[in-house]
């Protein structure tokens, strides 16, 4: 048995790993205009709330509301809240 063999063997299996958690995110807008981000989180090992943490940090501590969820198919449309806007100090006389 060559040395080799169990090098190529733990390469597969972190190859085959990697594949079976495999997650992607691409940015679109949501219809009301914000920006938003559709996370796919695909494969064996990946659960819903991996695409949850991948969410919350793409729209980082403004957090997010999620638009759509599939948990079949481990896919959410999620929009990046918007931080509220201060209302304008009163004028001092």
């Amino acid at each position: 048995m060559s040395k080799k063999r169990p090098l190529h063997l733990l390469l597969l299996i972190a190859l085959g790993l990697t594949v079976a958690a495999c997650s992607t995110q691409r940015q679109t807008y949501v219809p009301d205009g914000r920006r938003g981000y559709v996370i796919t989180c695909g494969g064996l090992l990946a659960k819903e709330s991996s695409c949850l943490v991948k969410a919350g940090r793409a729209c980082g501590n403004r957090g997010y509301d999620v638009i759509k969820g599939n948990e079949e198919d481990g896919s959410l449309l999620i929009a990046c809240k918007v931080p509220p806007i201060a209302p304008p100090e009163p004028a001092r006389h």
